[in-house]
């Protein structure tokens, strides 16, 4: 057997840990984003809820900050992901002497795209949360 296939074999779980890592990185990256956007508009969420926000809504507004920054980032992300991936495997391949035949299942493609947009609206959640506990005499009284 040739030690190349040998030494792919052994590095078969580090796509599946870098993916892991960078979907850890962008989850974080985006609960810090909105629980700074909540803690920097809490004039903004008052005035709202003065002007006859009621909680649901003040919860809808964060939930739809998130959704919008998912979308970007997967329309963005998955042709851009799909095309430096390919390109990759083809290099990747040849250089093994291996077809360079990419397949991407495009199930999977799809349940990783429903899953960031569930995780993203979990993420909002508790940010959400705290943009509804604002009381608007406080948050409009601070400089």
């Amino acid at each position: 057997m040739p030690v190349n296939l040998v030494n792919f074999g052994q590095a078969v779980d580090f796509p599946l840990l870098l993916g892991i890592t960078l979907a850890l990185f962008g989850a974080a990256t985006l609960a810090h984003l909105l629980f700074v956007s909540v803690a920097r508009r809490r004039r903004q969420v008052a005035l709202l809820k003065v002007l006859g926000f009621v909680r649901r809504q003040v919860l809808a507004a964060t939930c739809w900050q998130a959704l919008t920054v998912v979308a970007v980032g997967l329309v963005i992300g998955v042709p851009s992901g799909k095309a430096a991936g390919g390109a990759i495997w083809r290099t990747f391949a040849s250089h093994l002497g291996a077809v360079p035949v990419a397949v991407v299942p495009v199930e999977l493609v799809a349940i990783v795209c429903a899953v960031i947009v569930v995780g993203g609206v979990a993420l909002a959640l508790l940010p959400a949360l705290l943009a509804v506990r604002v009381q608007p005499a406080e948050a409009l009284r601070e400089a």
